[in-house]
C-alpha cells in the first residue's frame, strides 16, 4: 500500500509548507523551486542587507542560499519566460500594516520587495496575515526582449484608488491607500500598489506586462478583510492563483475586491518559449535538494509494520490477482502485472502462507528505499520531486470515542481510515521541529501510516462517521461500559478516527535512502513496475457498524 504526503519547498528562500494527503497512495510530494534558486546577486548589491537590518524582512527558514553543482540554468538565480526574466526578491520593508480585522481579527501587514537586482522591476505588492505564515514566491521582472517601443513591460498609465482606510475606525498605525495601475494598450496589470499617503504613485513605481507574457488568475485565500455594515467601506484581500497551470508562472501579488473596485482583472506570468523544461535539475542538482530538503520519517514506537522496497514485497512472496486467472506470485522487478488495463482489473495481495504473511506485513524497514518521481511544475519554474514509501501492509486503527478509544481491528486495515482524509491540509515551516536546520521531522502514524508534522493525537472529526453509530455505541457503553477495550493514557473529549505519532529509535533519512524512477523531463528508463495499472491492496471495505456488533 503506497502512502502519500505532499510537500511543497521554495529551495531559495528555504521556505515551504506540507500538504498531508491520505488516499490508496501516499507519498511525500515536493515543490522545489529549481529556476529562482537563489545565488549570491542579491546580496553582493548591498552586503549590509541581512537580517541583522532591522528596516528589512525576510521569511526565510535559512539566510544561508543553497550552493547547486553547476550545469544547464539551474540554481542560476532567474529564468528567462522568452523575453520576460523573472527573479524572487527574498527581502521586504514593511509599507502599511494593519492590527485588526481579518477572519482572525489580527490584521495583515503590506510589503514592498526591497534587495533585488537594480534592472529588475516591480510588478507589485505583497501581502500576508499577521496571524500565520504564508507560502509564496514573489517575482520581479526584465525585459529581455530587446524591443525599445513594444517590449515586454510599460509603465502605467496612470492609478485608480480603488480602497483606502483614512476615517475608518478599526487597528492601524497610519492611513493606507489601494492603488490599481491602468495599463497601457496591449498591456495587463499583475499587481496593486500600496502607500500611506493620497497622492498617486509615480508611473515608473511598477511595470505592467504585455499581454501575450501573461495568463489568467482567480481569487484563492482571503488573507484579510474589512467590512462596517452600516457603511459601504468593505475590502477583501486575497492570495491569487493560476486558472490554468499549463503555462502559468504566479508573481505573488494580490488581489482585492472593494465597494469602488472588483480587481478580478489581474494576471500572473505565463512561460512562452518552447523549451520550458531549461531550468529543471540534473541529478547531481536532485541529490543536492534531497539532502538539503528531504524529511526524515519517524515511526511509532509501537509500530509494527514498516515500509519496504517494491522488489522486496515481491520477492517475498506477492500475489497479483486478475479477473478469472489464477492469482500467481509477481515475476521479477513486475514483468507479469498488467500495464494496459484499468484500477479494477487488477490487484497485489500479501502471500497466502500464514508465516510468509506475517512476515510481509512487518516490512523490512532496514533496507527500505524512499521512490523519487521528479516532473516540472508551473511551466518549468518550479521542480516537482514526488517522494514515494511503500507500505506492504497497514494495521489497525482506533477509534476514539468520548473519554476513551476502541481499537478497530481489521477496519484499519482496509479503506475506512483512507477515505476520510483525501481533502489534505497545508501546513507551514513553522509548524514543523528541523534537523539541520532545514530539514523537516515528519512523523508516521502508528499502524496507518498517515504523516504528520507533530507527535502527538490527531482525531478525525464526526463528519465521517455514520451517526446511527455513535447511537449504537452509546447503547453499547449503557449497556456494559467494560465491552469496549480502552486505550491506556487516553483521556480527553471527541469522536472520530484517531491517529497516534511519536518519536522513537524507527526512523528512515530520505536523503540516504531513496531511487529515482521516474523523470518526466528527459528520456529515462523505468522499472516494469512502476507501469502497473491495478491496485496495490485488495479493495475491500469493513463497514464500522457490522465491525461493531462483533466486540
Amino acid at each position: 500500500m503506497w502512502w502519500y504526503l505532499k510537500m511543497k519547498i521554495d529551495t531559495s528562500p528555504a521556505r515551504f509548507s506540507i500538504q498531508f494527503v491520505t488516499t490508496v497512495i501516499i507519498i511525500f510530494h515536493t515543490v522545489l523551486d529549481g529556476s529562482c534558486a537563489l545565488d549570491e546577486s542579491s546580496r553582493k548589491i548591498n552586503p549590509n542587507i541581512g537580517f541583522n537590518d532591522p528596516q528589512l524582512i525576510s521569511f526565510d527558514i535559512d539566510s544561508s542560499p543553497p550552493e547547486y553543482p553547476t550545469g544547464g540554468a539551474f540554481g542560476r538565480g532567474s529564468i528567462d519566460l522568452g523575453g520576460l526574466e523573472v527573479y524572487e526578491a527574498l527581502y521586504f520593508r514593511i509599507i502599511w500594516d494593519t492590527i485588526s480585522s481579518g477572519s482572525d481579527d489580527l490584521g495583515a501587514t503590506f510589503y514592498e520587495p526591497y534587495g533585488y537586482p537594480p534592472e529588475f522591476k516591480l510588478l507589485g505588492h505583497y501581502c500576508r496575515p499577521n496571524a500565520k505564515p504564508l507560502l509564496s514566491s514573489f517575482l520581479v521582472a526584465k525585459d529581455t526582449t530587446g524591443d525599445p517601443n513594444h517590449g515586454a513591460l510599460k509603465s502605467p498609465i496612470d492609478y485608480t484608488l480603488i480602497w483606502t482606510s483614512t476615517g475608518l475606525n478599526f487597528g492601524q498605525h497610519d492611513d493606507g491607500y489601494i492603488w490599481l495601475p491602468i495599463a497601457p494598450t496591449g498591456y495587463k496589470v499583475v499587481g496593486l500598489i500600496v502607500t500611506k499617503t493620497p497622492q498617486k504613485p509615480s508611473l515608473d513605481k511598477v511595470m505592467c506586462v504585455r499581454s501575450d507574457f501573461t495568463d489568467l488568475i482567480e481569487e484563492d485565500k482571503e488573507i484579510w478583510g474589512f467590512r462596517l455594515w452600516k457603511k459601504p467601506r468593505f475590502i477583501h484581500i486575497y492570495t491569487t492563483k493560476p486558472v490554468t497551470r499549463d503555462q502559468s508562472v504566479p508573481v505573488g501579488t494580490f488581489l482585492a475586491r472593494s465597494n469602488n473596485s472588483i480587481t478580478n482583472n489581474l494576471v500572473c506570468l505565463k512561460m512562452v518559449r518552447k523549451d520550458s523544461n531549461l531550468a529543471m535539475p540534473n541529478s547531481d542538482q536532485v541529490r543536492t535538494m534531497l539532502g538539503l530538503y528531504s524529511p526524515w520519517v519517524y515511526f511509532h514506537p509501537n509500530e509494527e509494520y514498516f515500509p519496504s522496497t517494491v522488489l522486496w514485497f515481491f520477492k517475498n512472496g506477492a500475489e497479483l490477482h486478475e479477473k478469472h486467472i489464477i492469482p500467481q506470485p509477481v515475476v521479477n522487478d513486475g514483468e507479469n502485472l498488467p500495464t494496459n488495463g484499468t484500477v479494477d482489473d487488477a490487484f497485489l495481495d500479501l502471500p497466502p502462507n500464514e508465516p510468509e504473511k506475517d512476515k510481509v506485513k512487518r516490512g523490512s524497514l532496514h533496507d527500505a528505499v524512499a521512490y523519487i518521481h521528479l516532473k516540472p511544475a508551473l511551466s518549468g519554474t518550479y521542480t516537482d520531486v514526488a517522494i514515494w514509501l511503500y507500505y506492504p501492509f497497514n494495521g489497525g486503527g482506533k477509534f476514539q470515542f468520548g473519554p476513551f478509544a476502541i481499537k478497530l481491528g481489521k477496519i484499519g486495515e482496509h479503506s475506512i481510515y483512507l477515505s476520510q482524509h483525501g481533502a489534505g491540509k497545508w501546513l507551514t515551516a513553522h509548524e514543523f521541529e528541523f534537523v539541520n536546520v532545514t530539514r523537516p521531522v515528519v512523523y508516521s502514524a502508528l499502524h496507518g501510516h498517515t504523516h504528520y508534522a507533530t507527535p502527538n493525537y490527531h482525531l478525525h472529526g464526526t463528519e465521517y462517521i455514520d451517526p446511527r453509530d455513535i447511537e449504537e455505541f452509546y447503547e453499547i457503553v449503557a449497556a456494559d461500559p467494560g465491552v469496549l477495550p480502552i486505550a491506556k493514557g487516553e483521556n480527553f473529549l471527541g469522536w472520530g478516527v484517531r491517529d497516534d505519532t511519536a518519536k522513537s529509535k524507527y526512523v528512515m533519512d530520505i536523503a540516504s535512502s531513496y531511487n529515482v524512477i521516474a523523470v518526466d523531463y528527459e528520456k529515462f528508463d523505468m522499472e516494469p513496475w512502476v507501469y502497473y495499472t491495478g491496485r496495490w491492496v485488495r479493495s475491500s471495505i469493513t463497514s464500522l457498524r457490522k465491525r461493531s456488533r462483533k466486540w
